[in-house]
């Protein structure tokens, strides 16, 4: 089985329910399949086929998605970039890909654009419609859906393709480092949708509310997981404003939402989503990244009968890799759950060898799951991908006697003071259990004692008047001396990458400017109080 034919039977066997809601556009599965279909005949008497590349930059949309079918069904692979990329890194991506066309909307055309055409867009140019400025897009044909619409055919028959054959590329984060382009097959996506739907068994008449950029790898497994099993696929305008989230889950009645920390902390925060009426709400996936457990708490108590999952996964797992079930959230309290059905967990010390139950190392991954490889190759010689074909993660965690795993962060934020191996998630967990604490990242900095210190940048309740002292002696109460943050700086927010994960490395270069723009004030320790900072 390849990705298309999620699609094909789904169109077969629910011709008539709604694939795609939007605000302005509704599409049932009949009109997916046909329109995706012209999609891809276009694509073909442009001679663009299997072994080539479309890119896709593009905002949640109907239309993005009847591209990103049309492009697998005519056997090339599509190549995801994040919207809000900058010029400079969709530069960076395109030159790496080499596509033979790129999907893109008007507005990316005109930020990609701005000062004339750029050189490094693709040959070959795909809209929903004309651009306001045609003479830009003179050297390059532009094909528009309703063109595309009113001249081709729709019983398109795809190439024939191996499972094994790359289907997408999917480029991660780079919050820590250059993006990497992961190349994952039809496998690795079918293999892992299937497992996480054989524990949560959705099925055609569950729906799911998409806040997540489909650039992403979670929005792209949400897309597939509906096609896969009939349901529909709502896109929301936008996480803007969290009211008008919480809003759009009282209007379309879905079952599901996913997100990440972030989205969820927001609604709690800044909407009435405890006053919310949403008896249609099924189950919520909390992703990307770990939720404090009070956090956790809170949003249990605001959606009471909705069931909680916890997901652990990257993007080249394809993407999940552990689940905590509802059922497990406060017995588990701090886990990322187990391994999903097809995946093996390990636990390995720095020399390789496999650590036992209870004592943290790397997590390792092998199944199905695991990717193809990078764009460029560099997978084996980096140590991601190893002879055994198992993906070193990067993450650092450890096992119960259950297999339940528990992370103790990444690898790339650890932080080394004093001769000691600091993770920030156990610092953030505790300084998290203050009332007064909305959001708290922790992490290294240049320190000539100690190598680095540890500093916490936190956001606190507006007119709070907790203290940096006050969150030091909670510290002190959980941690050795060595762990608890020397400078704590209070902040109006935390900056975010586009897929909604804290910035750190944004953040360093923020805390690092506000010490050399603040007096650090001493409590019988260096712990520093900055005025409150905005960043974005």
């Amino acid at each position: 089985m390849i990705l298309p034919d999620l699609l094909n039977e789904s169109a077969r066997n629910w011709p008539e329910e709604f694939a795609l809601i939007s605000r302005n556009e509704q599409m049932t599965f009949s009109s997916l399949e046909t329109r995706s279909n012209q999609v891809a005949s276009r694509l073909r008497r442009l001679g663009i086929g299997v072994g080539h590349r479309v890119a896709i930059l593009h905002e949640n949309s109907v239309a993005a998605v009847v591209f990103y079918w049309g492009v697998l069904k005519s056997g090339a692979q599509t190549v995801d970039i994040p919207y809000l990329s900058g010029r400079g890194n969709v530069e960076t991506i395109l030159g790496e890909c080499c596509p033979q066309a790129i999907v893109i909307s008007r507005p990316q055309f005109q930020k990609m654009t701005e000062g004339g055409m750029s050189e490094f867009l693709p040959g070959i140019l795909l809209s929903e419609r004309d651009f306001p400025q045609p003479g830009l897009v003179l050297n390059r044909p532009l094909q528009t859906l309703e063109e595309i619409y009113a001249a081709e055919e729709s019983d398109f028959r795809p190439p024939s393709l191996e499972d094994s054959e790359a289907a997408m590329v999917i480029y991660t984060s780079g919050s820590t480092g250059r993006p990497k382009g992961v190349r994952l097959s039809h496998k690795n996506l079918i293999s892992n949708i299937s497992s996480v739907n054989s524990l949560m068994q959705l099925n055609s008449t569950d729906s799911l509310l998409l806040v997540l950029p489909l650039g992403f790898i979670h929005g792209r497994m949400q897309l597939l997981t509906h096609a896969m099993i009939g349901g529909t696929l709502v896109l929301s305008s936008g996480f803007h404003f969290p009211q008008q989230l919480v809003d759009e889950l009282m209007e379309y009645q879905t079952s599901g939402f996913a997100g990440v920390p972030y989205h969820f902390t927001s609604l709690l925060e800044r909407s009435h989503l405890k006053e919310a009426s949403l008896p249609d709400l099924r189950y919520v996936v909390i992703t990307g990244g770990a939720m404090s457990l009070s956090a956790q708490r809170s949003l249990s108590s605001a959606l009471p009968g909705v069931d909680i999952h916890v997901a652990y996964g990257q993007t080249e797992a394809s993407p999940r890799i552990t689940n905590l079930a509802p059922s497990e959230l406060f017995r588990k309290c701090g886990s990322c759950g187990q391994a999903i059905p097809g995946v093996r967990l390990e636990i390995l010390a720095e020399d390789g060898t496999p650590l036992p139950a209870g004592e943290v190392g790397e997590v390792v991954v092998s199944g199905s799951n695991v990717m193809c490889g990078y764009v460029s190759r560099d997978e084996a010689s980096d140590g991601t991908i190893d002879q055994q074909d198992r993906l070193h993660t990067g993450d650092f965690g450890r096992l119960d006697r259950e297999g339940y795993l528990y992370l103790a962060g990444r690898k790339s934020e650890m932080i080394k003071s004093a001769g000691e191996r600091i993770f920030p998630v156990e610092i953030e967990d505790i300084i998290h259990t203050h009332p007064q604490v909305v959001e708290c990242a922790v992490l290294g900095l240049a320190d000539p004692l100690f190598g680095e210190c540890v500093v916490a940048g936190i956001v606190k309740d507006s007119g709070s008047g907790v203290t940096a002292e006050e969150v030091r002696k909670l510290c002190l109460q959980f941690l050795p001396f060595v762990r608890v943050p020397r400078e704590i700086w209070f902040v109006e927010d935390l900056p975010r990458a586009p897929s909604g994960k804290i910035d750190r490395a944004k953040l360093a270069v923020s805390l690092e400017s506000l010490r050399d723009q603040s007096r650090i004030e001493t409590t019988g320790s260096e712990t520093g109080v900055a005025r409150p900072a905005k960043f974005h």
